[in-house]
C-alpha cells in the first residue's frame, strides 16, 4: 500500500516539477501561464492579439514567398513583459524556438523580421530534424536565419555578418530539395 501511494505521489508530482522547472513544457497549454491564444498564436495582453495575428500572418507569407514552405504552423507567444518572456524560458536573446513546442517572442522584439527568422528555425526543424537541426554548423542554422529573415543589417549582430555571407556562397547555386539534402551531410 505504501509503494503505490509513494508512486501515486511521484506521478502526481511530475507534472507539476516540470511545469514548475522546465518552462518550455508551458506551451502545451499556455494559458495556463497568463497567455490568451487565437490559434497558433498567444498574447498576455488581448487587445495585442490582432497586432501579434497580423505579424505572424505576414511573417509566414513573407517566409513563404521565399521558398520555403512550413507545412505546419508553430505556436508562437508574443510577450508583452519580460515577466512573460522569462515564464517560457526566454532568457537574454530576442526570441527562442522549443523544437515540437512553440516560439516566445520577447517584447521588445515584435518585428516581423524576428519572426521571420524562428519560421526559418521551424522550416530547418521540419525538414532536417531538430536535433539535426542544433548539430549543423552555426553558419548554416543562423546564416539560414538571418538571410530568409530580412532584418535590416543595422540590426543583425556584427559576428553573423559573415556567417549570412558563408551562407548565401553555400546556397546561391542550389535548389531548395538540394539545400535540404546537403544539409543533412553537413
Amino acid at each position: 500500500m505504501i509503494k503505490k501511494l509513494c508512486l501515486l505521489l511521484v506521478v502526481a508530482l511530475i507534472p507539476t516539477l516540470a511545469w514548475s522547472y522546465a518552462k518550455p513544457f508551458r506551451f502545451i497549454l499556455p494559458q495556463l501561464n497568463g497567455v490568451q491564444c487565437n490559434g497558433s498564436v498567444c498574447v498576455e495582453d488581448p487587445n495585442d492579439m490582432g497586432q501579434a495575428i497580423e505579424l505572424y500572418g505576414s511573417a509566414i507569407t513573407n517566409v513563404s514567398a521565399s521558398g520555403i514552405a512550413l507545412e505546419t504552423k508553430p505556436k508562437f507567444v508574443y510577450c508583452s513583459t519580460t515577466e512573460c518572456y522569462q515564464s517560457f524560458g526566454g532568457g537574454n536573446e530576442r526570441a527562442i524556438s522549443y523544437p515540437f513546442l512553440g516560439t516566445v517572442i520577447a517584447p521588445e522584439s515584435w518585428q516581423i523580421y524576428i519572426t521571420q527568422h524562428e519560421l526559418v528555425h521551424w522550416f530547418q526543424f521540419l525538414e532536417i530534424g531538430s536535433v539535426s537541426t542544433m548539430r549543423k554548423p552555426e553558419w548554416f542554422r543562423e546564416g539560414m536565419a538571418y538571410v530568409y529573415s530580412g532584418a535590416p543589417e543595422s540590426d543583425i549582430p556584427e559576428h553573423y555578418l559573415p556567417i549570412m555571407q558563408r551562407y548565401r556562397k553555400w546556397h546561391s547555386d542550389k535548389s531548395w530539395p538540394e539545400v535540404i539534402h546537403q544539409a543533412t551531410q553537413l
